[in-house]
């Protein structure tokens, strides 16, 4: 029973055998089971003309399929696994957070921080191999002056 709204953004363990089973990981686990369901609820038939459940998932794959050609390019939809998943991800951990009395692994910094850095990490690496030293054009502003260029870098980074 929670007493307090702050108790819901306790960590506490559910399952501890070798590997403890916190509430964090218990939501984000929760999120994915609802991911691969709206998913394969939505494809399991492979009709002409699907159901209800069907133009959802294709809906949210059609959305990000066509942000993913319209922002990064046709070249790099090799990408829309990863993109696809960290969004369903984030998306049902936030749906899930909106239930009275449940929290949502988004709302950890840690968890957070780390699904940031990594991409950032990601479209860096990326974007250093295919637009090489012409990638820090991006993160300039037209006109900067020399002295303000590396502060300007470290600041857009």
């Amino acid at each position: 029973m929670i007493y307090s709204p702050m108790e819901q953004y306790e960590i506490y363990p559910l399952l501890s055998l070798n590997l403890t089973l916190n509430n964090v990981i218990f939501y984000l686990l929760v999120a994915a089971f609802i991911s691969i369901i709206i998913t394969f609820v939505g494809t399991i038939r492979g009709e002409l003309v699907s159901n209800w459940w069907g133009i959802l998932s294709e809906s949210l794959y059609r959305t990000i399929l066509s942000m993913v050609e319209n922002y990064i390019g046709i070249k790099y939809t090799v990408y829309l696994p990863l993109i696809y998943t960290v969004f369903h991800l984030i998306l049902f951990s936030n749906l899930i957070g909106m239930v009275p009395y449940s929290s949502t692994p988004t709302v950890e910094i840690i968890m957070t921080i780390s699904i940031a850095l990594t991409l950032l990490v990601a479209v860096l690496l990326i974007g250093f191999q295919s637009h090489k030293v012409l990638l820090f054009a991006a993160f300039l502003p037209a006109g900067t002056p020399l002295g303000l260029v590396p502060l300007l870098i470290l600041l857009e980074v």
